[in-house]
Parts: C-alpha cells; sequence; structure tokens
C-alpha cells in the first residue's frame, strides 16, 4: 500500500505544468518554436490553459485552438 507521502505525489501536476499555470495568465499571447505544429500556419496563439501535460492555445479569433506540449512553444520570445 502507498505511503501518504507518494499518494500526493502522484497527484501533484508536474512542475513545468505548474510553472506554467502559475506565471502565464490567460490571453498572453505565446509564439510555437520554429518546426513545431508544421501543419498550421499561425505561429502566435493566445494561451487558454494547461492540462494533462498539455497547453491549449486559441487563436485571437477564438474559434479554433490546439493542443501543444511544453516543450513546443517558443520561450525565448515570451
Amino acid at each position: 500500500m502507498p505511503g501518504l507521502n507518494e499518494t500526493r505525489k502522484s497527484e501533484d501536476p508536474p512542475l513545468a505544468e505548474r510553472l506554467v499555470s502559475n506565471y502565464i495568465a490567460p490571453g498572453t499571447r505565446l509564439r510555437l518554436r520554429g518546426g513545431a505544429c508544421q501543419q498550421v500556419r499561425d505561429c502566435e496563439w493566445i494561451f487558454n490553459k494547461v492540462k494533462d501535460h498539455m497547453i491549449f492555445l486559441i487563436d485571437e479569433s477564438g474559434t479554433y485552438g490546439i493542443a501543444v506540449g511544453i516543450e513546443d512553444i517558443d520561450w525565448t520570445e515570451f
């Protein structure tokens, strides 16, 4: 049977996910890293939320969005 500390550890979101959630406000403009998501033409997106290791971004009009990994964001532009 897992100990109490092990149970809490498994329920906590990963560090990178917590950092993004705590330091980037919804509505912040983010740019995709070069080579990430080659099937989309737009490089600049609006941050919506983080869930299950994915960053949810929406386009400026708010009509559609994409989910990308944390490594797909160009953090130097932020």
